[in-house]
């Protein structure tokens, strides 16, 4: 009895494997499908942006003067922007600053750059020992300022992305029921020969904000709703070219990627080849990324050339996986096994070029 129980569960269990591998065909499909929507939909999260916590200062427009401020009038004229560093976030700024007034505060005496750094390397040089007096009777101040900057650059879209480089100018000490910074937009600008290297300047903006801060600085004599301060934001937006994205960066992957399935074109008793293919171009996109991750800061989300590549590793997986099943099919050399693995080949290379498209189409538009 015993030895009849021991000759029948490995017959079973091999049979059951041999019913599990001619299945297979009916799994593969609808796993990559459902692990590719899978993919598709968790990366879908990373879409949305953190919002600020609730007790940090922030900006706004702002749309009603109050009738006991001191109007000071701010331009800026960008002329050159050099050194900008990605991975600490920091930029060179040269630019004419001018600021016209009427009114006894000097509003030259306490201006702060707000996002400004290394204050020691900083350059204001005036035109003007005083400030100029013009004939309707205002007070008038240029100088030219070159200074090094930060801006919180977000890396979501890279390299599809678009940055804001610039320059929030604020007083140290009057508030806005004192002091009103108004920005000139007529005469703000920046020089045509401006350039930033690996760049496009779409457009600039100069800005007249309100910044609101969640605190009176432990000064007791005032409130919390009276730390209101005027500021004027200068920033020129600037975005990545699309050839930088195409040429340099989607070409060589989708080049490894369409190598990995020409091992489906290979014929099917070519079984170490077939393997060989996808796992190569496996390697290669490992290194690839890899590349592209060391020019970018350490950031705590997916970018999307991230989930570009997540999705060409699913699929690059998936082929090492199809290929893995049907070696054993095409080692009868029977051709009607050939014919099976032949059409498993081409629905599945269909499969993968619907599965690519449509996830581009998903994350280049959303």
């Amino acid at each position: 009895m015993t030895q009849t129980v021991t000759n029948i569960m490995p017959s079973s269990i091999l049979s059951h494997w041999i019913d599990l591998k001619k299945n297979s065909r009916k799994f593969l499909f609808p796993a990559l499908g459902i692990l590719s929507l899978i993919l598709i939909l968790q990366l879908g999260k990373y879409f949305r942006t953190p919002t600020p916590p609730e007790n940090s200062s922030f900006y706004q427009p702002l749309t009603e003067i109050p009738t006991t401020a001191q109007k000071v009038t701010v331009g800026v004229f960008a002329q050159n922007i050099y050194e900008l560093n990605a991975s600490s976030n920091t930029y060179y700024l040269d630019f004419y600053l001018w600021l016209r007034w009427k009114g006894k505060i000097d509003p030259l005496a306490n201006l702060e750059f707000m996002n400004g750094v290394e204050k020691w390397g900083r350059t204001i040089e005036t035109a003007y020992p005083e400030p100029k007096t013009l004939k309707d009777g205002s007070f008038y101040q240029i100088m030219r300022v070159e200074s090094r900057f930060r801006e919180p650059f977000r890396f979501y879209r890279y390299p599809l992305d678009e940055q804001s480089l610039g320059v929030t100018i604020e007083n140290a000490v009057y508030s806005l029921n004192e002091l009103v910074y108004i920005a000139d937009t007529k005469e703000s600008g920046y020089a045509s020969d401006l350039t930033v290297p690996g760049w496009k300047i779409k457009n600039y903006a100069i800005k007249t904000l309100s910044h609101l801060y969640p605190s009176n600085f432990g000064d007791l004599d005032q409130a919390k709703n009276d730390s209101i301060y005027s500021a004027v934001r200068f920033e020129m937006n600037i975005s990545r070219p699309l050839s930088f994205f195409t040429w340099k960066l989607l070409l060589p992957l989708f080049v490894v990627l369409f190598s990995s399935w020409g091992s489906l074109l290979l014929y099917p008793i070519y079984v170490d080849s077939r393997i060989i293919l996808p796992v190569t171009a496996l390697l290669t996109i490992v290194f690839l990324q890899q590349s592209y991750s060391d020019a970018l800061p350490d950031v705590g989300y997916l970018v999307l050339l991230d989930k570009i590549y997540a999705l060409v590793y699913v699929l690059i997986i998936a082929g090492i996986l199809e290929t893995i099943i049907t070696a054993d099919w095409a080692k009868s050399e029977d051709p009607q096994s050939i014919v099976r693995v032949n059409k498993l080949d081409q629905w599945f290379l269909i499969a993968n070029i619907v599965i690519l498209s449509g996830g581009m189409i998903v994350l280049l538009l959303f």
